[in-house]
């Protein structure tokens, strides 16, 4: 961790949460495109606000899009668990699709994973967001102008891993690290 840490960005909650999801560590699995497309490992800490110390067995829930931009109520991609005992946590799913808002479909959020970070000893809980590098509805072309899609902390340089010379054996992975700020209550753009 850099010596400017800061703590994670929070963002909006979105129209799509429900609290109690079920508890899961593979998401989106249901979707239809599944068969067709690489599988997201996302990873990473939750530090408290030194960046530094791992806070364990902290509840994130994490919601997304299918890969077609659909968000249902009932699919697998939604869920929560826990950071270990070191404050890790490690996640499968699909990369999540990006969604019109507008009327006419010209309107674009880009793709995104919603995280609600629990706070555990002394730390606020957080709601944000984690974006994905390259994608050309971040910042000021995101249509959420409340949207936190321009800081480049929620922006995740993703990675290729193949585990053969197959191309069809690959795996997309992501780190996203969060660091929890001090006190109490939540953090979340309204």
């Amino acid at each position: 961790m850099s010596n400017d840490c800061k703590p994670t960005p929070p963002d909006i909650i979105g129209p799509y949460y429900f609290p109690k999801p079920p508890k899961l560590q593979q998401f989106c699995t249901g979707d239809p495109e599944l068969h067709r497309l690489k599988t997201l490992l996302v990873h990473g800490h939750v530090y408290k606000q030194d960046c530094k110390t791992p806070i364990p067995h902290v509840r994130i829930e994490i919601w997304q899009a299918d890969h077609d931009g659909n968000y249902r109520m009932s699919t697998d991609c939604r869920g929560h668990f826990k950071t270990d005992k070191h404050g890790y946590y490690e996640i499968s799913t699909i990369h999540p699709g990006r969604y019109s808002i507008g009327v006419h479909e010209i309107l674009y959020r880009p793709a995104h994973l919603h995280f609600k970070v629990f706070g555990r000893r002394g730390h606020k809980s957080l709601v944000t967001q984690m974006y994905f590098a390259g994608d050309t509805y971040l910042g000021r072309h995101d249509s959420c102008s409340r949207c936190s899609s321009n800081y480049n902390e929620l922006i995740i340089q993703t990675q290729h891993y193949c585990h053969t010379r197959n191309v069809t054996d690959c795996i997309e992975i992501a780190k996203f690290d969060i660091v929890l700020e001090r006190g109490k209550g939540l953090r979340i753009v309204q």
